[in-house]
């Protein structure tokens, strides 16, 4: 998630000082951070403009976290959720930064999995996130419940069903994770690290470092081998690579359910330096990824894949 410096606030507050008062609008403009949905029943709705006639863009749960708030005027905030970016009536958000937050989390290996609830207060779970599924953008809340985000899907699960997942990062494992192959939800900005083929980039100019996939377990051995690039004008930790495979998947939603396996790992990534890998594409569904953290401490997953129109390589992030 996008985070906007410290700096700018005290730039406000300086040139409220110089004028002997804060405006209004400086005020209402402030930005906040992260906010919780408070004060409805259960479900508030964000828009696309600030204005009950507004079209709604996705419905918010009680006890969800919004992110990248801002006033917009006394009546609106401005903010993030699940990938969109609308409005949310101020009567139904509070600050929430003071809150224990983690970029990613595993749920434990207990038999039964964890419990999914739609709202932080409800006793009736609507589904159950299976042992070893990774949740991201976690929120610990006061009553032993963690706000989760579980593909393009958002509830909360029990404290005690979960345990933080960077720690985890430098060690092989599999695990799985729920995306939707049709959403456009967690697409966003380019991401930090891009990806090129090993033919087309000036290796020359580069300290590089190769990684591998293990490919025994492909028995088809006519599919091409695909050697790929990937590099970063940021400096980028806990580099991944991972095969993945599509364990279920609904045609008419696009929920899709993928098995993660960690192939190899670089602990950094710096401008200057690149990563160059072989692995095996396989058909339209993606079959590999990658993982990296940015400057800011977020995990990004991305499906490695290729464009249909001239056949580059891609990232997509979910």
């Amino acid at each position: 998630m996008k985070k906007i410096l410290s700096g700018i606030l005290s730039l406000f507050l300086a040139a409220g000082l110089l004028c002997g008062c804060i405006s209004a609008f400086a005020e209402e403009n402030d930005f906040i951070g992260n906010m919780q949905v408070v004060n409805c029943n259960e479900w508030v709705s964000l828009r696309e403009q600030p204005s009950a006639s507004s079209p709604r863009l996705v419905k918010v749960s009680l006890g969800s976290i919004v992110s990248n708030c801002r006033y917009d005027s006394d009546q609106w905030v401005y903010c993030e959720f699940d990938g969109y970016a609308g409005y949310i009536m101020a009567q139904y958000l509070e600050p929430s930064d003071g809150a224990l937050t983690f970029n990613a989390m595993m749920v434990t290996t207990t038999p039964e999995g964890a419990p999914f609830y739609p709202t932080i207060d409800s006793t009736e779970p609507i589904d159950t996130i299976w042992p070893n599924t990774v949740v991201r953008n976690c929120q610990m809340m006061d009553n032993g419940r963690v706000y989760v985000e579980w593909g393009d899907r958002c509830g909360f699960i029990r404290s005690e069903r979960a345990e933080v997942y960077n720690e985890m990062l430098h060690y092989p494992h599999k695990f799985v994770m729920l995306t939707n192959l049709y959403s456009d939800a967690y697409e966003g900005p380019a991401p930090a690290l891009q990806i090129d083929y090993a033919e087309s980039f000036p290796l020359s100019q580069y300290d590089s470092t190769t990684l591998t996939y293990d490919l025994t377990y492909y028995p088809e051995p006519d599919y091409p081998r695909l050697n790929y690039v990937l590099h970063s004008e940021e400096t980028l930790g806990k580099i991944h690579l991972y095969s993945i495979e599509l364990m279920v998947w609904d045609e008419d939603t696009g929920e899709a359910e993928f098995e993660f396996t960690l192939e190899d790992m670089q602990y950094e990534l710096a401008p200057g330096h690149a990563i160059t890998a072989a692995a095996v594409m396989i058909g339209m569904t993606p079959n590999l990824a990658v993982g990296y953290e940015d400057p800011n401490g977020m995990y990004h997953f991305a499906f490695i894949e290729m464009s249909g129109e001239d056949g580059s390589l891609y990232l997509r992030e979910f």
